[in-house]
């Protein structure tokens, strides 16, 4: 199986969810599963913003070796990813109706993930702390 979480610059929210989902699936021992990351609005290769890391390391979250570069959302990851998830229902429009396309809170029953770029660290933290959350609802409705 291959999860993708998609958002706007893949600088925050998705790799965010990225690095959140691997460690859920490390934790499980589900070492089969492929998690990334991309941004319907950005460019290959922009770092993840050291706010994202900082909240990251306070949610208990372990980055490990992962480079956190961002990747630019394409059409051929409809056909490359079994699960395109993505933080917000205006990236669901912006990639298309598509089988494997949805936005997570329509599995967590939650609202759209806010984004906190330029925002304070407690706001990357609170983000971080949904993220968290969510993901864990999310594993077990699509991870058998």
């Amino acid at each position: 199986m291959k999860v993708l979480f998609v958002c706007t610059g893949n600088i925050c929210r998705s790799p965010m969810a990225e690095v959140i989902f691997a460690n859920i699936l490390k934790k499980k021992n589900k070492r089969n599963i492929k998690v990334a990351s991309a941004g319907t609005m950005t460019m290959n290769g922009l770092p993840m913003t050291e706010t994202a890391r900082e909240a990251l390391n306070i949610c208990g979250e372990k980055i490990g070796r992962r480079i956190m570069k961002s990747t630019k959302w394409n059409r051929d990851m409809l056909n490359e990813y079994d699960h395109i998830v993505t933080m917000t229902q205006g990236h669901a429009d912006h990639i298309g109706e598509h089988p494997n396309v949805y936005t997570l809170s329509s599995v967590t029953q939650g609202e759209d993930i806010f984004d906190p770029f330029m925002q304070s660290l407690d706001v990357y933290v609170q983000v971080c702390k949904i993220l968290q959350e969510e993901l864990k609802i999310l594993y077990g409705r699509i991870v058998r």
